[in-house]
């Protein structure tokens, strides 16, 4: 792995690069000798400059040669936001016998993060929340791993006004916080939580876009990538085909990479957005082939489509609405949304109720009752 840096390096400036990444050249070149053991946020900033898509491979092989402390409450954190388990797993049983406090107390923090993020049948969210509120943290980046935990649960829960007030609150306490690494990575993630509330329950684009942005340009991780390029592709469905279809593509290329289930949703995601926009595309749903047809004025031929179909999803039962003129399944549609909690969705539907002079006060109130 330093071999290989060594070799890159030389394409570059070392002073120049140095300055870039924010260390000192001496400091590359003791951390490219091996003599010293550097920041492990350095060793990975190098990493990202000179060889970015051995990021992972490399990383791994610098965290089973981490002793300081310091390095180990960073390597944690890397594990979580990249899903690399085992990894994290293998840390906290290596170093469990710790003598040094604070490390033993992210321990036993990032413990209870790994079996939220394994789910463990041992343990209940109740229990694991009882766990967390009983640990004695005395670290500010503690008290906050721990209450990001809880953000997590509400999230879960679908409670998520209260995930998204405490996501508010922790922006505050996330300033205070010591360890540069962690207060960037934990920005991240929250930011990634509201990109979504944002977007599906405060119905809020803007902020959902700016919130999507940041995760993506703090390149934490690449699942939280992917679901804020998802996110990005949500908030631009109505409004602008090409952007949106740029951002499903990237969160598609990713999720095809590591998860199966997620990649078919956002396959779905991108069949809805080349209906809504009446654009050509490979209709393995027959609604979403009735609403290009509709899109590009044939109706006949979309309304004959639609006889043998029974919208079962929001989205069918708005394509169906809008195709047919039908108030009523349109209704349905908005119900089913904000059931859902999706008011973006809802919100889109209700301006197409209003063109057929539903009365919009009463929406707004359903929508409020279920936000």
């Amino acid at each position: 792995m330093r071999q290989i840096l060594k070799y890159e390096i030389k394409k570059f400036n070392q002073s120049e690069v140095a300055e870039f990444i924010g260390t000192t050249s001496p400091t590359i070149t003791r951390f490219l000798n091996g003599k010293q053991e550097t920041s492990l946020s350095t060793s990975l900033r190098l990493i990202l400059y000179l060889a970015p898509k051995e990021e992972k491979k490399f990383m791994l092989e610098l965290i089973k040669e981490i002793e300081k402390p310091s390095n180990v409450i960073i390597a944690l954190e890397y594990c979580s936001t990249n899903r690399l388990v085992k990894t994290m797993n293998y840390l906290l049983k290596k170093f469990k016998d710790t003598s040094n406090h604070e490390l033993k107390e992210y321990l036993s923090v990032y413990e209870l993060i790994y079996k939220w993020q394994m789910r463990h049948e041992d343990i209940s969210v109740d229990q694991l929340m009882n766990k967390a509120r009983a640990l004695k943290v005395t670290t500010k980046e503690g008290n906050v791993l721990i209450k990001l935990l809880e953000v997590y649960v509400y999230f879960n829960e679908e409670k998520y006004h209260l995930a998204y007030d405490l996501a508010n609150d922790l922006q505050h306490l996330i300033e205070d916080m010591d360890i540069q690494y962690l207060k960037n990575s934990i920005n991240a993630r929250l930011a990634e939580t509201k990109a979504f509330l944002a977007l599906n329950v405060i119905n809020d684009i803007e902020q959902a876009k700016q919130c999507a942005t940041y995760v993506i340009k703090s390149k934490i991780g690449r699942s939280f990538s992917a679901f804020a390029h998802f996110v990005l592709g949500e908030a631009h469905r109505y409004s602008d085909f090409e952007m949106s279809k740029l951002h499903f593509g990237k969160a598609l290329k990713c999720y095809s990479k590591y998860s199966s289930l997620n990649a078919e949703e956002t396959r779905k995601e991108i069949e809805h957005l080349s209906a809504i926009h009446g654009k050509e595309y490979a209709y393995q749903n027959a609604i979403c082939k009735a609403m290009y047809l509709y899109n590009n004025k044939n109706q006949s031929e979309a309304i004959e489509l639609l006889n043998n179909t029974k919208p079962s999803t929001a989205m069918e039962m708005m394509f169906v609405g809008q195709i047919q003129q039908d108030e009523q399944m349109l209704m349905q549609a908005f119900t089913k949304f904000v059931q859902e909690k999706d008011m973006f969705n809802a919100n889109h539907v209700k301006k197409l109720l209003k063109e057929h002079g539903s009365n919009t006060a009463m929406l707004d109130n359903l929508m409020n009752i279920f936000a």
